[in-house]
């Protein structure tokens, strides 16, 4: 048994093209390959790793099947490497690419979950849940039979999304009178946004990035649009919020920070690999025409987050406002394995245009400005983090500060 499962482990070392349904149709495979081009397998340590799956399969508690087995195996191998590669079975493969492009099917809401429920922090545009009544700060504490107290973000989402045309029924505190209802919403496809924006006052515009997506750079360029039509006038600055913003995509990092800049390196990143190592040049044009802007960051503000932050900080296009940034500056590419999975492996790490790599070290800001907890109670609601309050930017110190010193650049440039 040991010798089989031996072959079984090594052969899911090879590469790729050694595991082909049919190798002979493969000229590639056919040609003898160079001695230095083969790379000895540790065979002692396959060994070990072939006696310790017998032993489990033989032995533990539990019993498990050959694929859980490998599955542990294999997150256990990526784990070990640092804390950002990982395995992901189709499933999470799949949410993964609905996550990137911004797509998937439910009801239409942005939720923070708690303890006694999943609270609605945002309601998109012409989505089922707009169309039954959802609301901001509503309270939902049941998914059809089961409870939503507690239930975690992953839990949450998968118990409100389902196939388009499927109902689900929730149970509702309104926020307006504090009165439970329940809810039948037919779920459908969702095309979010990534950005949130509002004109402030005197013409200065604000957009919160929550991650960063396929179509990011795009709706923000429509953000601003509008804002500046509602303006009816070009923006006379701008905040750009990237609190609480994980990261996301590397090309939507890219492509956000090109909307502000004219020329210049964005990025570069170095690996192991001769793809892993490139620069990412500006084009030009600026959407604000040079006008002054600040970057909100905070601990949250990590990897693609922090790209643009230290972009529009080496280039002085903006300047940084906020706490301490995540730093986290390693470039994960996403492999498609054999079964319809995944490797989250990293593969790069990034480098400010200026050459500074700011991992484990974060983006410093040109102006540090510590969140405060400010009450909201008029909107029923109270500001437990930064960025939570987007209906009421005064209530917001961060945005204030940012707002202030804008407001006092607009003046210096009066004549």
């Amino acid at each position: 048994m040991k010798r089989i499962v031996l072959g079984c482990i090594i052969m899911l070392m090879l590469p790729k093209a050694a595991l082909a349904e049919h190798p002979h149709e493969n000229p590639e495979l056919q040609k003898p390959q160079p001695e230095s081009s083969i790379e000895t397998l540790p065979l002692d340590e396959l060994a070990a790793l072939a006696d310790v799956y017998a032993e489990i399969k033989k032995s533990y508690v539990h019993e498990l099947t050959d694929k859980e087995i490998l599955d542990g195996a294999i997150r256990g191998m990526l784990y070990n490497l640092d804390p950002y590669s990982s395995y992901l079975n189709a499933d999470e493969f799949a949410q993964l690419e609905e996550t990137a492009t911004g797509d998937y099917a439910g009801i239409g809401i942005e939720a923070l979950h708690l303890e006694d429920g999943i609270k609605v922090m945002a309601v998109v545009a012409d989505s089922p849940a707009k169309a039954a009544g959802l609301q901001v700060n509503d309270l939902i504490t049941a998914i059809g039979d089961v409870s939503a107290k507690g239930l975690s973000d992953v839990e949450g989402s998968d118990l409100m999304r389902g196939p388009p045309g499927s109902k689900v029924t929730l149970t509702v505190i309104k926020a307006v009178n504090n009165k439970t209802e329940t809810i039948t919403i037919t779920r459908q496809i969702i095309h979010t946004t990534s950005v949130r924006y509002e004109l402030l006052e005197k013409g200065i515009g604000y957009a919160h990035i929550n991650e960063f997506q396929i179509r990011t750079a795009n709706d923000l360029s429509k953000a601003i649009s509008a804002m500046e039509k509602q303006n009816k006038t070009p923006l006379a600055g701008f905040i750009l919020d990237l609190r609480n913003n994980p990261g996301g995509l590397l090309d939507g990092a890219i492509e956000v920070s090109d909307l502000f800049l004219n020329e210049g390196i964005i990025v570069s990143t170095k690996g192991r690999l001769p793809e892993g190592n490139d620069s990412y040049t500006a084009t030009s044009g600026d959407i604000l025409g040079g006008k002054p802007m600040v970057v909100l960051v905070n601990g949250s503000s990590a990897s693609a987050s922090e790209i643009v932050a230290g972009a529009l900080q080496d280039h002085h296009r903006g300047f940084i406002f906020g706490t301490q940034s995540y730093g986290k500056a390693m470039v994960q590419t996403i492999l498609p394995i054999h079964g319809g999975n995944a490797v989250k492996l990293t593969t790069a790490l990034y480098y400010t245009p200026s050459g500074k790599s700011i991992q484990g070290a974060g983006i410093t800001p040109d102006t540090l400005v510590e969140f405060e907890t400010l009450d909201a109670s008029e909107n029923g609601r109270l500001a437990t983090r930064a960025g939570e309050v987007l209906n009421d930017y005064q209530k917001d110190n961060q945005v204030m500060a940012a707002l202030n010193h804008l407001l006092a650049t607009k003046s210096s440039d009066t004549p």
